[in-house]
């Protein structure tokens, strides 16, 4: 049931949560499926609906740095990035304390967390007394849902509630970083908040070459250290096809095919049925926060194949690329 976020509504959905049952929440980021991070049959039941694996960590989301440290380790660079990011969609991977349920973490010693900025989210983490355990509000490994008419498509009749507040403002997921090595942060997902940013406010040399690092403390690679590491993910059902960035021009379109282009093409490009763009000028912000969407779109009308432009390896247009590698990339 889609509910207006209003003050009754996130009262009603705050009890649910309460009570253990599982509610989609908007975020600025995208569209979450929350559960109270420290009831272990709620969080299970999270898994279940999205029939992601138990291997992927879930991130824990908080009201407050002081909630945060409840619950996880706060060390003096967590609280310099808290300071300048927070909240935001920056998530940090830290030392967990034992309230954190080994089922969120996927048995790791460490928790991703977040402060959100989203205000109904936020309204919401303060009508409860518990973290909130939010992965996003779709079938495991199918495209992110940056709207709530999005989670009602996929999981609209596997949960009791989904709040909806309008489009998500940034469209694509947090970026995740790595502080459990002080002397090393690492970048494990790109996102909105960039490494040159998190590098200035260090003042220390952020790895960015490898966005994704797939460790745990017995050392199986099969369980992942934050959410988003499939080498399949984000991805729609009709077949997916990247197209370097700027070729738009050497394109042989294919009744058959849809193609999604970064921005709106020349005046002098025909006018096709097939052919759509994420933004008017290349405003890779915009483009991200129109990806999901799209993809969601265009996944649903039909067409074979789904024929994308990549982003120009800058900005933004990082985290962007390696969503859409991941929603590429074949089946294993």
């Amino acid at each position: 049931m889609r509910l207006p976020a209003n003050r009754d509504n996130i009262q009603h959905c705050a009890i649910l949560l309460k009570a253990g049952e599982i509610v989609a929440i908007p975020s600025e980021t995208v569209y979450g499926l929350a559960a109270n991070a420290t009831d272990e049959s709620a969080v299970r039941r999270i898994f279940r609906v999205k029939g992601r694996p138990l291997m992927d960590p879930l991130i824990c989301h908080f009201s407050s740095l002081e909630a945060v440290s409840a619950y996880a380790l706060v060390s003096s660079q967590m609280e310099i990035l808290a300071e300048a990011f927070w909240p935001g969609a920056l998530t940090i991977v830290t030392q967990k304390r034992d309230r954190i349920p080994d089922i969120v973490t996927a048995g790791l010693p460490s928790v991703a967390v977040r402060i959100p900025s989203q205000p109904t989210f936020r309204s919401l983490l303060s009508a409860v007394d518990f973290p909130l355990a939010a992965p996003s509000a779709n079938p495991f490994s199918y495209i992110s849902p940056s709207s709530a008419s999005q989670v009602e498509q996929t999981l609209g009749q596997k949960i009791p509630a989904i709040l909806d507040d309008g489009p998500s403002t940034i469209g694509i997921e947090s970026t995740i970083l790595d502080l459990r090595n002080p002397n090393c942060p690492a970048v494990l997902r790109h996102g909105p908040v960039l490494p040159e940013e998190l590098e200035q406010v260090l003042k220390l040399q952020v790895e960015n070459k490898v966005p994704i690092v797939s460790a745990n403390k017995k050392g199986d690679p099969d369980t992942q250290l934050a959410p988003g590491g499939m080498n399949r993910h984000y991805s729609p059902n009709t077949e997916l096809v990247l197209l370097q960035h700027g070729s738009s021009e050497k394109i042989s379109y294919h009744p058959e095919a849809a193609y999604l282009l970064i921005q709106r093409p020349a005046v002098n490009e025909p006018n096709r049925d097939n052919l759509f763009w994420l933004s008017e000028d290349g405003d890779l912000p915009i483009v991200a926060r129109n990806l999901f969407s799209m993809l969601q779109k265009l996944d649903h009308l039909g067409y074979k194949k789904i024929v994308i432009e990549r982003c120009p390896e800058e900005g933004v247009g990082t985290a962007i690329n390696d969503r859409l590698e991941r929603a590429a990339a074949k089946a294993r």
